[in-house]
């Protein structure tokens, strides 16, 4: 039999590859993936994957390396075992070469590699071809490599040749087009924003992506494109292809079956048999796995996603046979995903089906303000993103469920005028005390206390938690999540402003709600408060593990960002690495809770502003860490947020009495009223305890700089019984060190090394070193001069302080000033800090007194002084000193 007369068609490829995108992944798959050894490769993919274009490529490039290749175009006669033979034979004699037969071949006697192109294989499959190519794949020489493409899956005697290493099977995953492809390919066609849309539409299919490239160049796109990539698409160039190429090979039943389930993202059995009313969608399900990847089969369970373009399609198929259709299957969809409690689906194909009084309902349904608790801040407003907000103003529920995301997510400035206003409105609506808006209005009632208290200097929100609280309990057996928003809200203000022994219980008790996994979306804040409360109880070590390991494998929280929350895991990061006095990761941490307008959260403001400038200060950068506070205050003032305004100016009093500008401190402080504040900071929990420590810390410095010095102590006692009220080791670490240096420069030796003792010892439990640090010079010698007996915990914990004392000298005078003083004029400057007599910073540095005074002279000439007082004061203006 002779070959064809259409030979000229049947032995080149059918395409050109000369605009084709290059695509060095994919040709080596088709050369090595495993099994490495084997000589036959198979291509299997639907029409529109590029199984040609890439084969055509390969065969390129094995010509520019060198190799003979032999095409073929197979066709229905290939079916012919003679045919398909004498077709091959043809194609080979263009190379110069003749295969025999199946059996001998001809081709054992090979010089040169020799790459075998069979495209279209599913036109020639057939029982006795088949057998032809599995001995070709048993019996080819090492020379000789046999590629074919497909669309129609491999016979099982192809997968035992598989498993026997002698055949690759490869299918339409290894062309679909990578993120990287795609935008690639569509780089001269189209900005990055609009080939990044396209390229999600598209899902990596080479022929869309192809078409739209192909249309982009020529001009065709319209001018909003980036409006919508579906109205970019040529849409109906694509569908033509759909219907004629890949559904035409599909049974009626299953077409019909498509129709009827395309409004689904996701076609499971049990949604597919709801839509339908009937109970056989399994089989059809399993049937879709014919037209893989355009349709994505999972097994376990049977679950089916469909190409968006075929989606689309099979719904414009639908609407189009039988008008209204698709209204109704989303209306199905909707009550069927609320039901089964996917709201977001269920508000998604509402809306999508027009039915947006249904989706309404829908979240009013699942519970409101309740959402919260089981849904999350950011889910809540996504879902409710798909409603109009005009239609979200006429339902109070919905409007108080909006308000609480806000204000959750700190976008709180308009929320409570917002509120007030909707409160007065359900209130004097006549609508009975069963109203569902009433019941949740106390909730959120309690909720809004947040906004509130952040402008608010006394501020007592606890007989309305109390209240919220009681009222959760008495209506838990129905349903758990308004005790689960209320004890949140608690938990929220038992941390700052304690006591936390109670936060330790409403923790617990939190955690027992959330125990059903009911609330994994809000899972986030549960590790959240387990690392607040550690970090309360001066667990650094188990705090910053909670958040280390809960970052990493948490879904919720790296799926569904949460700003507040996000915000406050840098906070809680930054407060470990500035407490073990690693400055620059703190620094880092606060930085990356940035000051917004709309974030007036006090713990955020509190590390982005007040933190970050401590981190400035003790890094050496003094001033610029005043000018930060500065800043902050009238940025407070500006926003009538009073406790970041007090926090600022009591920061500020405490770093210019450190730097020795006592004057200026005293003018700030009674600019700021700050006796005052301090007499309302000794009624516990009436202020913020950020605040109370701040207020401590800058009176105590402005007293232990006044005539009054002997009253410093008497306050870091008050501060010290505030710190045991409240439940805050690491202040009662503080107010230790703050008495033993007071009572130091009083000569009362005695108690202050009791006091210094009983620092020591929560030191070495905590680790906290930087708060000792914040002493200065005169605290370095009350710890060198300390005796902790043998080797213990504590003397560990002051070697580890006096250690990190010396690396923050050297560090900052190299940033600083380290082209004005010699490094020996540095050592000597820091024995100067830990005020020892010229002879002992002779022995220490193995010096000679002479040179030792000599140095001190050119340190004086250098830094303009006369005393010894003067030199430090003016280090730690120049940042020399910590």
């Amino acid at each position: 039999m002779t070959p064809s007369p259409d030979a000229a068609l049947r032995f080149e490829p059918i395409v050109s590859i000369d605009e084709a995108l290059a695509r060095p992944r994919v040709l080596a798959l088709l050369r090595s993936a495993a099994p490495v050894g084997a000589r036959l490769t198979l291509l299997t993919a639907p029409a529109g994957f590029g199984k040609t274009t890439a084969l055509a490529q390969l065969a390129a490039a094995a010509r520019q390396e060198g190799q003979q290749v032999a095409w073929l175009n197979c066709d229905d006669r290939d079916k012919n075992l003679q045919l398909f033979t004498e077709n091959l034979q043809a194609a080979l004699a263009r190379c110069a070469l003749v295969l025999e037969s199946p059996g001998g071949l001809g081709l054992a006697g090979l010089q040169t590699p020799l790459l075998i192109c069979v495209d279209g294989y599913e036109q020639a499959s057939s029982e006795a071809v088949d057998e032809f190519i599995e001995a070709l794949a048993w019996a080819a020489p090492p020379l000789a490599h046999v590629v074919l493409t497909s669309r129609s899956g491999p016979r099982p005697h192809l997968t035992r040749l598989q498993l026997a290493g002698k055949v690759r099977l490869l299918d339409a995953e290894l062309l679909r087009f990578t993120p990287e492809e795609s935008a690639h390919l569509l780089a001269q066609a189209l900005p990055a924003s609009a080939a990044a849309q396209v390229t999600a539409y598209a899902q990596g299919w080479p022929f869309a992506l192809q078409l739209v490239r192909l249309r982009a160049s020529s001009g065709a796109m319209s001018a909003d494109w980036a409006l919508d990539p579906r109205s970019n698409m040529p849409r109906r160039q694509i569908f033509d292809y759909l219907a004629a190429e890949v559904l035409t090979s599909l049974p009626q039943e299953l077409l019909d079956f498509l129709r009827e389930v395309a409004v689904l993202d996701s076609i499971d059995v049990a949604s597919a048999n709801a839509l339908r009313g009937r109970e056989d969608s399994l089989s059809f399900i399993r049937q879709l796995a014919r037209i893989r990847p355009i349709a994505v089969v999972d097994e376990a369970p049977w679950v089916a996603r469909l190409h968006p373009l075929l989606r689309d399609y099979l719904m414009e198929l639908a609407e189009l046979s039988k008008p209204g259709c698709l209204a109704h299957q989303h209306q199905l969809a909707a009550r069927y995903w609320g039901q089964h409690g996917r709201l977001h689906e269920a508000v998604s194909h509402a809306v999508a089906g027009g039915h947006l009084a249904l989706g309404a309902d829908l979240v009013e349904q699942a519970g409101g303000f309740a959402l919260l608790a089981n849904e999350g801040a950011v889910r809540s407003r996504l879902i409710l993103q798909q409603l109009p907000e005009a239609l979200i103003r006429q339902r109070p529920r919905l409007r108080l469920l909006q308000l609480m995301q806000q204000v959750l997510e700190s976008d709180s400035i308009s929320t409570g005028p917002a509120f007030e206003r909707l409160e007065q409105e359900i209130l004097q609506a006549d609508s009975g005390p069963d109203d569902r808006a009433r019941f949740d209005l106390d909730f959120v009632r309690c909720l809004m206390l947040v906004q509130a208290s952040e402008h608010q200097l006394e501020f007592s929100p606890w007989s309305a938690l109390d209240h919220a609280r009681q009222l959760g309990r008495a209506h838990a057996a129905q349903d758990q999540r308004p005790l689960a928003c209320a004890l949140s809200v608690e938990i929220y203000f038992l941390h700052r402003y304690g006591p936390a022994e109670r936060c330790e219980r409403r923790v617990q008790e939190i955690e027992s709600l959330f125990a059903g996994g009911a609330y994994t979306h809000n899972s986030p804040w549960i590790w959240t408060y387990r690392a607040r409360n550690a970090m309360a109880r001066g667990a650094l070590q188990q705090a910053e593990s909670i958040l280390h390991e809960q970052l990493e494998r948490d879904a919720n929280f790296l799926n569904f960002r949460q700003g507040s929350l996000q915000r406050l895991v840098s906070s809680l990061l930054g407060r470990i690495a500035y407490e073990r006095a690693e400055l620059d990761a703190a620094l880092e941490h606060f930085l990356a809770v940035a000051p917004d307008a709309l974030n007036q959260q006090l713990e955020a403001l509190h590390s982005s502003h007040i933190d970050a400038a401590r981190c400035e200060f003790a890094l050496g950068a003094c001033h610029r860490a005043i000018e930060m506070l500065q800043s902050s205050r009238h940025f407070a003032f500006e926003e009538g947020l009073v406790h970041l305004e007090i926090l600022a100016g009591a920061c500020q009093v405490e770093l210019l009495n450190r730097l020795g500008e006592v004057e200026r401190a005293a003018q700030l402080a009674q600019s700021i009223k700050l006796a005052t504040l301090w007499d309302q900071a000794l009624t516990p929990f009436a202020l913020p305890w950020v605040v109370v420590e701040a207020l401590a810390r800058a009176r105590y410095w402005d007293l232990l700089h006044s005539p009054d010095a002997a009253l410093a102590a008497t306050l870091a006692t008050q501060f010290l019984g505030l710190s045991h009220t409240v439940g805050q080791p690491l202040s009662v670490l503080s107010a230790h060190l703050m008495a033993a240096l007071a009572l130091s420069q009083q000569g009362q030796m005695a108690t202050a090394r009791s006091h210094l003792q009983q620092a020591a010892q929560i030191g070495a439990a905590t680790g906290a070193v930087q708060r000792c640090l914040d002493g200065g010079s005169g605290m370095m010698a009350l710890l060198r001069e300390a005796n902790f007996g043998e080797p213990t915990p504590e003397g560990a914990w002051a070697a580890l302080v006096l250690q990190a004392w010396m690396a923050a000298f050297h560090t900052r005078a190299e940033r600083t000033e380290a082209k004005l003083l010699t490094p020996r004029e540095l050592d000597v400057l820091c024995e100067l800090a830990k005020d020892h007599s010229t002879k002992l910073m002779a022995k220490n540095l193995q010096l000679s007194p002479e040179t030792v005074k000599h140095h001190l002279k050119s340190i004086f000439s250098k830094l303009m002084v006369k005393t010894r007082e003067d030199a430090i004061r003016e280090a730690r203006k120049r940042g020399l000193l910590p």
